[in-house]
């Protein structure tokens, strides 16, 4: 049996995960993209393959591990600073080579999980919209005795779809969900550049990088694609659309969960455009497509003015559902808040449909034209 080479008490453990994780901090967040030089290049699949014989929770830990350290940008060297073991023991465990108990290893890795966890303030604000996407997500992911579900989700730009699903997967272990945001050109290509870098797959070879792909998604993860509107082929007269066709085939034969993110323009393609009867046959595999209303609910506003004041008055709350349901919608109504919060605290007051009125007359003045010249 190999002696665990982590330290003898967590108090250790924890201290130096602190400083590591203050240092990051305190010199900005390592921006995502990247590359470190010594990156932790362990391709998904041959992740799954080495951890497959671990528990089921054990292997949940380790996947949550690989995929919040590359969210993070960390490198080999940051990720054994922060378990204080070294890399070739990481190595073999992720190979399942270890030979030892994972007891020790497991137990620091979930420490640095709550600590993580802990650490992240991401100033997100639920509302009843966010929380039926949330739910959906769940649904897809839970799937059933035949894998995972597709579930699409459509809705109105600035309707909190990106900001909820991009919200939804940090929350929902890094190694069990896989987003992207789908290329805007480059076709199938594109797409599956994309998906390796997610992935971290590295292969070539079109056919062996499409084939390690497929082998990095199973029932229990979730591929989530933002913007899928832009999955459908450019040109009317193309046939079979690539990438959906890819989408499909991995759904069908690895029965992971996909969730499709995309505006209302999606919808129309597929009444009007030449391949509505294909489009038809893959969504007719969604059981619960969510299509979010084009208005803004007074109780969401509610939600979103509560986090900037406790107990809001009935005048701020119905101002802020007007600004919400005007062109910009809940992009703006955020956008006057934040200059409504900042007016009442130079005067040190709580925050008042004065304030916002104020600030969304400033911002009117600025974006108007006069009706004639004189």
């Amino acid at each position: 049996m190999q002696k665990w080479k982590g330290p003898s008490q967590s108090k250790r453990l924890t201290a130096k995960r602190s400083n590591a994780m203050t240092e990051r901090t305190s010199k900005g967040s390592n921006a995502v993209g990247l590359i470190p030089r010594d990156s932790i290049n362990i391709p998904d699949n041959i992740l799954q393959q080495g951890i497959r014989d671990y528990s089921q929770k054990d292997q949940d830990d380790l996947l949550w591990l690989f995929g919040w350290a590359g969210s993070q940008g960390y490198g080999r060297d940051k990720l054994c600073e922060l378990l204080v073991t070294d890399w070739t023991t990481i190595s073999r465990i992720v190979q399942g080579k270890y030979g030892a108990s994972l007891k020790n290893f497991i137990k620091n890795v979930r420490l640095l999980r709550e600590q993580a966890a802990r650490s992240i303030n991401s100033g997100f604000i639920e509302t009843i919209v966010t929380k039926k996407i949330f739910d959906t997500l769940d649904y897809a992911l839970a799937g059933d005795l035949d894998g995972g579900k597709i579930v699409l989700i459509t809705g109105a730009t600035r309707r909190s779809k990106s900001h909820s699903v991009k919200e939804w997967c940090r929350r929902n272990n890094h190694g069990r969900s896989v987003y992207i945001d789908c290329p805007e050109s480059g076709g199938l290509r594109s797409l599956m550049h994309e998906l390796s870098s997610s992935c971290r797959i590295k292969a070539r070879n079109t056919d062996d990088r499409r084939e390690q792909l497929i082998q990095s998604f199973n029932r229990r993860r979730i591929l989530v694609i933002d913007e899928a509107t832009r999955l459908l082929p450019n040109s009317r007269r193309q046939g079979t659309p690539t990438q959906l066709e890819f989408i499909r085939r991995l759904h069908d034969v690895r029965h992971c969960a996909i969730a499709l993110v995309a505006t209302t323009l999606l919808a129309e393609e597929i009444e009007r455009g030449n391949l509505r009867d294909y489009l038809e046959q893959l969504l007719g595999r969604i059981v619960e497509p969510l299509m979010i209303p084009q208005k803004v609910y007074k109780s969401e506003c509610r939600d979103i003015v509560s986090s900037f004041r406790k107990n809001p008055p009935d005048d701020l709350v119905t101002l802020a559902h007007k600004i919400a349901n005007e062109p910009g919608k809940l992009g703006v109504l955020f956008e006057l808040i934040r200059q409504a919060a900042k007016l009442a605290e130079r005067k040190k007051i709580a925050m008042k449909a004065a304030h916002l009125l104020a600030a969304y007359q400033r911002r009117k003045k600025r974006v108007s034209w006069p009706t004639e010249d004189k």
